[in-house]
């Protein structure tokens, strides 16, 4: 006899690109890596399987760290609906705008996870960016008629990104300073939205996703287990 486990296993793809803010991907990798099924750290059961993907082996990063990472573009591109997540990070404006500028392949990884259909076993796929991360998915494309936020120095920056880059006759995109917000559902459906403020707003979005995917009780677990103050999402 067969035996499917009732437990739920969620896939990561976690963007790099040169000068990406460091917290901006390792908060989330940080939060995630702690959700096992058994909260056993000697053994975990782990919850999610994170890969970070970039254009090439290794990206160096903000502060010159270098990053390697799991997966190339290509082909995370090809295997874009094994993902029930994705992270975008942040980073300095000039870093962003040669990405925006070209409509570098990093968009095109965006548009089609967004573009994705909900995983039926696992409930609504997740598009989470941090910080200026969301100029990113402005460039994109997939904010039209979105609520969302970036960081407080960032939030005209954004509002123009999406003016110039939702599609003809979408509805404008409200951008709102806040430490994180959820979004609801992009166009289609099958893609929930998640923004995060600045840097360090995206471990408390991650601890939000947590609690949706699994519960209130295991992100309350979490934050226990790193000594973190969460700040929970604004009614």
């Amino acid at each position: 006899m067969s035996f499917e486990s009732p437990n739920k296993y969620y896939k990561v793809g976690v963007l790099l690109f040169p000068g990406a803010d460091i917290l901006d991907f390792a908060g989330p990798i940080e939060v995630l890596s702690h959700v096992s099924h058994n909260r056993n750290p000697d053994s975990p059961d782990r919850m999610f399987e994170i890969k970070t993907v970039a254009c090439s082996p290794a990206i160096r990063a903000a502060s010159s760290l270098t990053v390697h990472a799991d997966l190339l573009l290509p082909d995370a591109v090809d295997q874009i609906s094994d993902f029930h997540i994705l992270v975008i990070p942040g980073g300095p404006p000039a870093v962003l705008q040669p990405l925006i500028k070209s409509n570098a392949p990093e968009l095109d990884l965006i548009r089609k996870f967004a573009a994705l259909p909900a995983d039926k076993s696992l409930r609504t796929r997740i598009l989470l960016s941090v910080c200026t991360g969301a100029f990113l998915l402005g460039a994109a494309g997939v904010l039209g008629g979105m609520t969302v936020t970036t960081h407080h120095h960032a939030l005209d920056r954004l509002r123009d990104i999406c003016a110039r880059s939702n599609a003809p006759g979408e509805p404008t995109t409200t951008v709102l300073h806040k430490r994180y917000l959820d979004g609801g559902l992009l166009k289609g459906g099958g893609v929930q939205l998640l923004t995060a403020g600045g840097i360090s707003s995206g471990l408390d979005a991650t601890c939000y996703l947590v609690s949706q995917l699994a519960t209130h009780d295991m992100a309350a677990f979490i934050v226990r287990v790193m000594e973190y103050d969460w700040h929970e999402l604004e009614e």
